[in-house]
This record gives structure tokens, C-alpha cells and sequence, in this order.
């Protein structure tokens, strides 16, 4: 990976009872247009690696980060490193996330309707419930008016819900099926080259349309 513009920080966690948590993050690139990557269970940051180079190539800033703790919703997470990049200097924001990570990706889309700060969602492998936990209502996907591009396997578990979660979803929005079994960020496996460019061309219209 390119050493342009890396570093690791700290971010505060608002949630959490004491005033002294943090978790980790690691900032690449620099600039008022921000793309953040949410980890699915692994919870691992270096499942990204085989994007990064290819989106910074852009021109945006990534943020990459760990989630504080093992829980089914980390969308509060998710607001945190959002607060933080805004405190940086972003203005505009994308949410790309993997499995638990698209659902708190999700979620904090369905949440910020009236923010103009998050212009696009990306989840793959984002379920609609797991164990009986329902994520987001009908109401709360239908209200989600800035673009947003599900990507799954045609095998993954969670195709039917990734198909349901496109049906209820209000214009824009995309989906992408490929074939196979693969989750969240193991469709970069065959799919890289793909995946990269449909994510290049949908960071750049959603960017460009909020601009």
C-alpha cells in the first residue's frame, strides 16, 4: 500500500461511561470529502487493504476503525468516527460498510435524513435481521434519500434481505449480485476489480451530486 498521508489516531467514544475510552482508527489522504470503511464481525481493519489505494486515488480522505465492542449495533460507533473527521474538516461524507458494518452504515443513514453531511451508503452483506433482532424498519429504509448501492453473493445468506432492503428502499439506489457464497469484504476476492470500479464511479456521482 501507498505511504501517502497515513496515520493512526485515536477516537473518542461518546457512548461509553467513562470519558477516557478511545478506539483506534488509521486516517489515509487528506481533504473535505471523506469515504469511511466499517468492518463486518472480524472487526479487522486490514480487510480494506485492497481498497484503499484505489479510492484514495481518487482524491478523498478514508477512515478506517475498530469497533470499541463486541455488539450487534455499532452504529453509535460509527457516529463517533463521523463526528471526528467532521471536527477535522469534512464536509461530506461516505459510509461503505461490510455486514455489521453496513448495517451500522445503514442505520446512521436512515438517522441522519435532514444531514447533508452523509451523501452516500454502501453495504455489503448488510442483513435487514439476524437472531431475531430486526435492524431498521420499513419506514426507516424508505426514508433514506441520498444514493445507496447494496452489493452481495447470490449465495450469501443475507441475499434475500439484501434483494428486500432494495425493493424498500426510495431512488437512488443500485444493487449488484455476484455469484458465489462470498460476505461482506471476502467479495473482494474475485471481485475486486469490479467492485473497485462500481464503488469509484458511485463515491464520484454521489461526491459530485452534493458538491
Amino acid at each position: 500500500m501507498k505511504s501517502i498521508n497515513t496515520q493512526s489516531i485515536s477516537i473518542p467514544i461518546t457512548q461509553s461511561s467513562s470519558n477516557s475510552r478511545y478506539t483506534i482508527g488509521k486516517l489515509y489522504g487528506s481533504g473535505h470529502m471523506a469515504v469511511i470503511l466499517s468492518n463486518m464481525d472480524t472487526n479487522d481493519q486490514h480487510e480494506w487493504d485492497v481498497i484503499i489505494d484505489d479510492i484514495l486515488s481518487e482524491g478523498y480522505m478514508i477512515l478506517t476503525y475498530d469497533y470499541f465492542q463486541h455488539a450487534d449495533d455499532q452504529s453509535k460507533t460509527l457516529e463517533d468516527a463521523i463526528s471526528f473527521v467532521c471536527d477535522s474538516g469534512v464536509k461530506k461524507v461516505i459510509l461503505i460498510g461490510a455486514s455489521r458494518g453496513g448495517v451500522a452504515s445503514i442505520k446512521v443513514a436512515a438517522r441522519h435524513v435532514n444531514n447533508d453531511c452523509i451523501v452516500g451508503v454502501v453495504a455489503l452483506s448488510a442483513p435487514i435481521e439476524y437472531e431475531g433482532t430486526v435492524f431498521y424498519s420499513k419506514n426507516e429504509l424508505s426514508r433514506i434519500k441520498i444514493p445507496k448501492l447494496l452489493i452481495n453473493s447470490e449465495n450469501d445468506d443475507g441475499a434475500n434481505d439484501t434483494r428486500k432492503m432494495f425493493e424498500l428502499f426510495d431512488n437512488p439506489k443500485e444493487i449488484l449480485f455476484y455469484p458465489g457464497h462470498a460476505h461482506g469484504t471476502e467479495l473482494f476476492g474475485k471481485e475486486r476489480e469490479s467492485i473497485i470500479k462500481k464503488l469509484q464511479e458511485f463515491t464520484a456521482a454521489a461526491f459530485e451530486a452534493f458538491d
